[in-house]
């Protein structure tokens, strides 16, 4: 199994259950929040870490306790951390409201936003089996990366949140999107023209919807009872890289995601909800 190389976040979570969201200007009560470690790109590489795979996290964080607390984090499941760098600002943050099993979240980028052009992104990249990117680091990483992991000829994988406005070319670049369903309506329409295989739909409770030049497909969503959805996403994205490094076809990657994203739906936390492999085995065997 090649390793899988993370670029992107690193944040600490400060979570809150709500029975109701605020109006603009109002103030409701909450339930004692939870601080946890966070960030896309971190909780992708604890979720292919925690599945079994070979993991490289390459990202930012704060000279501050937070900082110290998510690279301790990290390295508690084996993580490689060498390109963790720290910086004299804050580790990022994201403030969670969950209601229901939904959430609303905030994102203060801190760290994440200090990122400098003297990392040897070539030299990491080069020795990767597949690369994963979100947005919530500075775009011009994420570009740099994708050009020289096509230039390498690894897949890469991009989650498009937070959505922006992307070239269409830089889109038509990645091998692998994963938008969700909101996300994915706010890209063009012409990215399969490119370089991407497959464009990778989530959508909760209607399972992902598998876009290709010559079709598309539906996988069903698994049935749980959803406790908390934060990081659902990001677990799909860390599972599917680890079954496409393990030599999993297409459809049996995602399948294999699929049922990674819906089971971290039953516990509280992204990341302490993540399963692990075993918990995967476990369950497809009922």
């Amino acid at each position: 199994m090649g390793k899988i190389v993370v670029i992107g976040s690193i944040n600490m979570d400060i979570a809150t259950e709500l029975t109701e969201m605020p109006e603009l200007g109002e103030t409701v009560k909450g339930q004692d929040a939870v601080i946890s470690p966070g960030g896309k790109g971190a909780n992708q590489a604890v979720a292919a870490a925690k599945l079994g795979g070979d993991v490289m996290m390459v990202g930012m964080i704060g000279n501050d306790a937070f900082g110290a607390d998510a690279l301790a984090n990290l390295n508690s499941y084996c993580i490689d951390v060498t390109h963790v760098r720290s910086v004299d600002l804050t580790t990022g943050l994201a403030m969670i409201l969950r209601e229901h099993g939904d959430n609303r979240i905030i994102v203060a980028p801190g760290a994440n936003n200090a990122w400098s052009d003297d990392l040897p992104l070539e030299e990491i990249i080069s020795e990767a089996s597949i690369v994963l990117l979100q947005n919530e680091i500075p775009f011009w990483v994420i570009e740099q990366a994708v050009d020289i992991a096509m230039e390498y000829g690894i897949p890469t994988v991009f989650d498009p949140a937070p959505v922006d406005r992307f070239p269409v070319a830089f889109l038509q670049k990645i091998t692998y999107l994963t938008p969700n369903e909101t996300e994915f309506k706010q890209l063009p329409d012409n990215i399969l023209h490119g370089n991407t295989k497959a464009l990778l739909v989530t959508r909760g409770k209607d399972g992902v919807r598998i876009c290709e030049a010559d079709g598309n497909a539906d996988i069903v969503a698994i049935d749980v009872a959803v406790q908390d959805s934060t990081g659902a996403g990001d677990t799909f994205n860390g599972a599917f890289a680890v079954a496409i490094t393990k030599g999993k076809s297409l459809h049996e990657a995602v399948h294999f995601a699929n049922q990674a994203a819906a089971q971290s739906t039953t516990k509280i936390g992204a990341q302490a909800g993540m399963p692990f492999l075993k918990d995967i085995e476990a369950n497809l065997e009922k």
